[in-house]
């Protein structure tokens, strides 16, 4: 079978066809894309001019203050790529230097007991209370017991408070520590309230004095010094408050108990005299006791000597 040759203005014609097909294509996707371009740059402009509408309906304050934070923002972000790049090299020390901080600013109170057993109480006591005045520190109160079961001494000391160790080390040097007992208490909330109201009274205190200093009628100028007055007195108060809570935390408080050492029984010889007298004591009483018991036995003795008597009489009179 032979294949059918085509003529060459057929060739020619169906040339013409395809290329009128594919030039139809490309003029129809043209449009297509302008059209599309076309949008996209419509929706930009109506962005752009929204965008510049809303800024221009805003208060320059408002403005204002969007520049500051965006100035704020970029430093912040610039800072540590500045530093060296790495955010979490650049946070690190500063949270480890944070600590101490924040550690070295609380206020704690520290109070405490210690029982001592040691061979001189008062010479101990007194020691113990050179040691604390030398040491910055004050005895607050001492007291001295003698009796028959032996001598003690107490003692309520204020010592500074990085010397506590200090000083339980010292009374370990004295004798034998039987107990110690710390107790600590956080004040750093009650001491920054303090802080707090102690500034705002003094600015208030400041306000009326310059309302006082403008006082124009005698109705103002006493209703001024009523209220500083009362100003006066509520800082007084909050400064002694205050005052005295710093001396809390600024020394400890320690209650010192000095207990006598039991000491050991001893024989306290008497020499030959003491034995010799101590034996003849012995003696006497023996022979008051054998005197006093033939005293309580003699009238039995003569009962029983007569019982006896009559007894062996009858038993002869029988015999015979």
């Amino acid at each position: 079978m032979t294949t059918p040759q085509l003529e060459e203005r057929r060739i020619d014609a169906m040339r013409d066809s395809v290329m009128a097909a594919v030039d139809a294509d490309v003029a129809r996707r043209g449009r297509r894309t302008r059209r599309v371009l076309a949008g996209t740059v419509a929706a930009c402009a109506v962005a752009v001019i929204g965008g510049l509408g809303v800024t221009a309906l805003q208060s320059p304050d408002t403005r204002a203050e969007h520049a500051t934070a965006a100035d704020s923002a970029a430093r912040d972000t610039a800072a540590p790529s500045e530093a060296g790049g790495d955010t979490s090299s650049f946070d690190a020390p500063q949270s480890s230097k944070a600590a101490p901080d924040a550690d070295a600013d609380r206020e704690v109170i520290t109070t405490g007991t210690v029982n001592v057993t040691v061979k001189d109480p008062t010479g101990s006591a007194q020691k113990f209370a050179t040691w604390v005045e030398g040491h910055r520190g004050r005895v607050d109160q001492r007291t001295q017991n003698s009796d028959d079961g032996g001598t003690s001494a107490f003692l309520t000391v204020r010592v500074p408070s990085t010397q506590v160790s200090r000083a339980v080390e010292q009374l370990r040097g004295y004798g034998k520590v039987g107990s110690v007992e710390l107790q600590h208490q956080d004040v750093t909330t009650q001491g920054r309230d303090l802080d707090a109201r102690i500034k705002a009274l003094r600015i208030s205190i400041d306000r009326l004095e310059r309302i006082l200093a403008d006082a124009r009628s005698t109705g103002q100028v006493i209703s001024a010094e009523n209220a500083l007055t009362q100003r006066q007195e509520q800082l007084e108060s909050l400064v002694a408050q205050r005052s005295a809570l710093t001396g809390q935390v600024e020394l400890a408080t320690l209650s010192v108990d000095f207990l006598q050492k039991e000491s050991t029984s001893s024989v306290d010889p008497g020499g030959f005299r003491g034995g010799l007298e101590d034996g003849w004591n012995a003696l006497v009483d023996v022979v008051n006791g054998v005197v006093e018991l033939a005293g309580v036995l003699l009238p039995w003795l003569g009962v029983l000597l007569v019982a006896v008597l009559g007894w062996l009489g009858l038993r002869r009179f029988r015999r015979t």
